[in-house]
Order: structure tokens, then sequence, then C-alpha cells
């Protein structure tokens, strides 16, 4: 699937859980947002947000909201809650590192998965940025066997223990 075709998916996904699609945002050169997206399949999305606006982190996760043990719904919708999330256990400079060294600096350095055929109830991560105007984003399956899926799939691992939530990340 090419980065054209995943677009509308990804716009679907921020339409669901009520944020603004990224590519559609204005954002100035100082600003940039990175979304780890674990989504698609028989569950509902969800999403860590990253913003960094001139060098100041803040981070949200959106997720269904949860009432007791259940999902939240009106007029048969999940209701989503955009929760702003301490700062990560290790620290911001750690953390910004970390995603650094490993391909997520002015842009997603990682391959795009090339055998991403995304079963019809399989789960996908899919992580997307955008600095200034320029977006990026790559995809993977749960099952991807590649080196950078497994990266991608490490960095939301990292991403879930430092923040304590739950993001379903494991290959």
């Amino acid at each position: 699937m090419s980065y054209e075709e995943m677009l509308p998916k990804v716009a679907g996904l921020s339409n669901q859980a009520s944020i603004p699609n990224l590519k559609d945002i204005s954002l100035s050169d100082d600003q940039t947002e990175i979304r780890l997206w674990k989504a698609f399949g028989l569950t509902y999305p969800r999403c860590f947000v990253l913003k960094i606006d001139n060098g100041n982190p803040a981070a949200s996760f959106v997720s269904p909201k949860i009432a007791g043990n259940k999902a939240v719904f009106r007029k048969g919708n999940p209701v989503y809650s955009n929760a702003p999330l301490n700062a990560p256990h290790s620290g911001w400079e750690t953390l910004l590192g970390y995603l650094k060294q490993n391909g997520i600096e002015s842009s997603i350095r990682l391959s795009v998965d090339k055998r991403y055929m995304p079963y019809p109830d399989a789960e996908a991560m899919v992580l997307e940025m955008k600095t200034g105007s320029r977006h990026t984003m790559t995809y993977y399956i749960d099952s991807t066997v590649t080196p950078d899926g497994k990266k991608a799939f490490a960095i939301c691992e990292k991403v879930q223990n430092e923040f304590d939530i739950q993001l379903a990340c494991k290959l």
C-alpha cells in the first residue's frame, strides 16, 4: 500500500478519534508532531501524540473513553478522550535521544514494509510525523518481519513503558 493510499485511512483514524488529521494541520518550522497509532482490525484506534513546540515537548494519549470496564458510546460511536501525559520516566532528553537513534528525527527514517497486506482483522501500527509542512509516514502490520518494522514496534513498546499507556505493541 502506497503513502497516497494510506493517507485516507489515517485521516479516517483521526476523524474517528476526534482529532485533526495531522497532514492537514498547519505547523511552523519550529513545531513537530509525532503520532504513533495502533489501529485497524477489530479494535478501536489508540494514538500516542508527541508535540514539540520550539524544543518543548508534551505528550498525550488518545483512546476510547472507558467507564468501569466498558467503552462509552454516543449514538453508536465510541467517545474518545485525549489525556495529557506526564513526562516520560527516563526524562524528555533520553526519550527524544532514543527516538532520534531509532530513525525519528526531522522526519521518519524507517522504510515502509514492502509486504504491507493487512488481514481484515489484524491490527497495524502507523507512525506519522509532521514538521512544518513536511509530513512523513510509515506503517507495519503486527506480523512484520522487517528490521525497520521491528524497530518501530520497539519504539512503540518504549513509549508504552515510558508513559504507562497501553497501545498493544507486542510483536
